[in-house]
């Protein structure tokens, strides 16, 4: 159960990042690692892709570069305390509908048929989660997608957070586990239907997102990662908002105090993070940021 959960909650982060065509796999000309300077002061970002195939190793050599040059490592939350079982009794508060629905009072009848037939694809009769959020049940289905294409493997923010333990680095944390859980089982929430009917029309494309947005995370180009972003702002504004600008008000504070503090951080945050008109690195150029792509 608690894996179960550790990979549906990192999974979701891919919901609603919208499929885009794009360049298929290149050679590498950059990495998904930036170092930002700024008065004397410098700090590393690196795009994490969550989640990943055993062929997808061994990662970057850039992201050791960066982990090495810096003393403290920073990522979203701790991705450990997923295994915890207070953080496991707090998702399985969170992922029911309350106040007695289904899946079959909420949805329309259309939407309804629609998630049990795709749901019955994968063997999974719907009355059998008639009680979980939309968010968890595309969550679920999003998660048999991926491991049919490989994606069983542990991201980039696992990897790094283990190799910083092992070499007694500081660790630090943009936000608690408990407000990625509420951002992530609340997806959907006042627009179910639309939600639904959406996620399972993005499925259809999985598998040509997953090659382009990985082929930008290698190589350090942004062309496929960029129309993700732009398609989730103008189709899914209120996601947007959640997942992207929100967050990144929260986190700006914290990274400029980070760059001013004289120490040498890495901060590793989701790709989408990186990307886009209000992604970090265009916030940190705003502010007067000298930004490298390590290569």
């Amino acid at each position: 159960m608690k894996r179960f959960l550790y990979f549906t909650l990192i999974l979701a982060l891919f919901i609603s990042c919208g499929s885009s065509s794009g360049r298929t796999a290149g050679e590498p000309s950059g990495s998904s690692v930036w170092m930002v300077s700024k008065d004397g002061n410098t700090l590393y970002l690196g795009g994490s892709i969550h989640i990943l195939r055993e062929d997808d190793f061994p990662l970057p050599k850039e992201f050791d570069l960066a982990l090495s040059k810096s003393e403290i490592l920073v990522l979203e939350a701790d991705v450990e305390q997923m295994e915890d079982d207070e953080v496991v009794r707090y998702v399985m508060s969170q992922m029911f509908l309350s106040d007695n629905q289904t899946l079959a009072t909420l949805l329309d009848p259309d939407v309804y048929t629609m998630l049990s037939d795709s749901l019955n694809e994968y063997g999974l009769p719907i009355e059998s989660i008639s009680g979980f959020k939309p968010s968890m049940v595309m969550t679920m289905l999003t998660m048999i997608q991926f491991q049919e294409y490989g994606f069983t493997q542990e991201g980039i923010d696992f990897y790094y957070l283990q190799k910083a333990l092992d070499e007694n680095k500081q660790i630090q944390f943009l936000e608690s586990v408990e407000s990625q859980i509420d951002m992530l089982v609340s997806m959907g929430e006042g627009y179910e239907n639309d939600f639904v009917r959406y996620s399972l029309q993005d499925l259809e494309n999985t598998g040509t997102f997953l090659e382009t947005i990985l082929n930008d995370w290698r190589t350090g180009e942004s062309e496929s990662t960029e129309m993700s972003i732009k398609s989730m702002k103008e189709e899914w504004p209120q996601i947007y908002k959640t997942m992207i600008t929100d967050r990144h008000d929260a986190w700006m504070p914290q990274i400029e105090e980070f760059l001013d503090s004289g120490s040498t951080y890495f901060v590793i945050a989701g790709l989408l993070h990186m990307h886009g008109p209000d992604g970090l690195l265009k916030q940190l150029e705003d502010k007067g940021c000298t930004i490298e792509q390590l290569k």
